[in-house]
């Protein structure tokens, strides 16, 4: 008569188990596991067969609200993300944050940064090659 929590196994002297057969101990334990999960499953059938028609309607909405919440959020961040762009010139695919003030900050950096320098940058301003050209217009 052996408790289902305590090992099969008996320990030797150094408390190591003795010729356990690990590969039927897992092979056990694997189809215990099966079982188990066979009756969490029936167990679930039963649940959801037991309960009312309000209770299945008051879930459905619940999920429809969820849903509705999660597109709204959507919205107003696409309606936060266009009018961001349209403020600072930024393409609304490149705006981006968690909320308007992000977005604006984040679409300020943007344009600050691709904004094009006056004039062309070079190694040595003020100087000119030589092989430039030779002055005529290539016309």
């Amino acid at each position: 008569m052996s408790n289902e929590n305590e090992p099969d196994e008996q320990l030797g002297a150094e408390g190591a188990p003795d010729d356990t057969d690990w590969k039927a101990e897992a092979r056990k334990w694997e189809r215990r596991s099966k079982e188990n999960a066979d009756k969490a499953k029936a167990y679930d059938e039963l649940q959801e067969q037991s309960k009312t028609e309000l209770q299945r309607a008051q879930e459905q909405a619940a999920a429809y609200k969820r849903q509705v919440d999660e597109l709204s959020a959507k919205a107003e961040r696409d309606a936060a993300r266009a009018k961001v762009a349209k403020e600072t010139g930024v393409p609304a695919e490149l705006v981006f944050g968690a909320d308007e003030d992000e977005m604006a900050a984040n679409a300020k950096a943007l344009a600050a940064w691709g904004k094009p320098s006056s004039a062309p940058r070079t190694s040595r301003p003020g100087k000119f090659s030589a092989d430039a050209g030779d002055g005529r217009d290539a016309g």
